[in-house]
């Protein structure tokens, strides 16, 4: 009964626009004093906020927001974005194709997908609406695909803070995102194809010169994550040495480029800065959160009660990915996550998943919640750089969420897409 009435005052801070970080740092403070009493509602108070984000593995989260901020501020995604159109914008679906390419390359830059989604969205939907493609296709596309490949293609630092939730390599989990990552660009670049021929969209032809002169300004960037992915795959180093490295390479490849100087420098470290403070907020209210779920019981008694239940894995796996795509339309990415994760991490690792499986696999899930009304905030961004509804977006989005449903059943069905890089690090 407490821990009901505990989730519904959550719903109702939530409903009221009180921040996902303060939420579980109410209801888990008051869960705990109403359960350990006031020693245990001191003790852990005292300690959460430092201990909870004192970790080496927390530092890879900061340096590779400010790797993203630097490649952002770069404008390298404009130049990606045209390199791609001028090698491949004269096939059938070239233009909406190169925005799949230019939304994961980006996401290798960038690792965020409300970044990567605000980016896209104002470069490549001009460009796809020029080619005749209908608004609502072009808008679509790049609310639904946009962000979810920015969160597959590492750096992605939702699974940054699944892994240090989890306690998973970080490592691994990075590098389980690219075949997945690639999987999904297939499947939309091959729906793409049979749209644009059916519509007849327009493409467009570049002789040889410049298409190599528009390599000049995206190899160096590109160079630079492939060197940070390969570091981490060999074992070279660690991932929080390889996002410091990352850091400073954007930064060094802007200031070579002339793309960077002073002022958007220190923008860079600013944003970054607030962005990682919004990040730790949820990280310590989740372990406090946390802390209240382990000595409520309620943790163990959920785990008991479905061993118990005699349903198989497979219908409780079921169960946990439509619970999430129901949470998705009500909560952010990022607080779902470190909502939900002392409940069914445990549940998963009980029934024999894999931990490196299963993280791909509900961020991908988090990220339909990206697109879907209410919360939708993707749609909300695509809608105000592009001036469409967000009815009318959303509406665009329903076969590309389609295809995102398509890919997690593929990853359910072949787990060894998700697991054979990590396996073989």
């Amino acid at each position: 009964m407490l821990v009901l009435s505990l989730v519904l005052l959550m719903l109702l801070l939530l409903f009221i626009g009180m921040p996902i970080g303060f939420t579980l740092i109410v209801v888990g403070s008051l869960g705990i004093y109403m359960v350990g009493g006031v020693t245990a509602f001191n003790g852990i108070l005292s300690t959460s906020a430092f201990s909870s984000v004192n970790g080496f593995s927390l530092t890879t989260i900061p340096l590779f927001i400010l790797m993203a901020h630097f490649i952002s501020k770069s404008n390298i995604a404009k130049d990606l974005y045209d390199c791609l159109l001028k090698w491949i914008g004269h096939i059938p679906g070239g233009v909406g194709i190169s925005t799949v390419l230019t939304s994961a390359g980006f996401g290798a830059l960038s690792g965020s997908s409300v970044a990567a989604t605000s980016i896209m969205s104002k470069i490549t939907i001009p460009e796809m609406v020029k080619a005749k493609y209908k608004d609502t296709f072009a808008a679509g596309l790049v609310a639904s695909s946009t962000g979810t490949l920015a969160v597959m293609i590492p750096p992605s630092i939702p699974l940054i803070l699944y892994a240090v939730q989890t306690e998973t390599s970080i490592g691994k989990l990075l590098i389980a995102g690219v075949l997945p990552g690639i999987l999904l660009a297939l499947l939309l670049s091959i729906f793409i194809i049979f749209t644009s021929i059916k519509l007849n969209n327009k493409t467009n032809k570049h002789p040889w010169n410049e298409k190599w002169s528009s390599l000049r300004t995206i190899w160096p960037m590109m160079l630079l994550v492939v060197f940070v992915l390969a570091v981490i795959y060999f074992g070279i180093a660690t991932s929080t040495e390889a996002a410091a490295f990352g850091a400073f390479g954007a930064l060094l490849v802007g200031l070579i480029l002339r793309r960077l100087n002073l002022k958007s420098i220190i923008e860079s470290f600013i944003e970054a800065t607030e962005q990682t403070a919004m990040i730790f907020t949820i990280v310590v209210g989740g372990h406090i959160f946390a802390y209240f779920i382990t000595i409520s019981g309620v943790g163990q008694s959920l785990i008991t009660s479905i061993s118990e239940s005699g349903l198989s894995k497979w219908t409780i796996l079921a169960l946990i990915v439509l619970f999430y795509l129901i949470l998705g339309l009500f909560m952010d990415l990022f607080g779902s996550l470190i909502l939900t994760l002392p409940l069914t991490f445990p549940i998963m690792m009980s029934l024999g998943f894999s931990e490196i499986w299963f993280g791909v696999i509900v961020v991908l899930l988090l990220e339909i919640g990206l697109v879907t009304p209410p919360v939708g905030i993707n749609l909300f961004i695509t809608s105000r750089y592009t001036g469409i509804s967000v009815q009318r977006v959303f509406y665009g989005t329903i076969p590309f969420i389609g295809i995102l449903l398509l890919t997690i059943l593929i990853l359910i069905i072949f787990p060894q897409i998700v697991t054979f890089l990590p396996n073989n690090m």
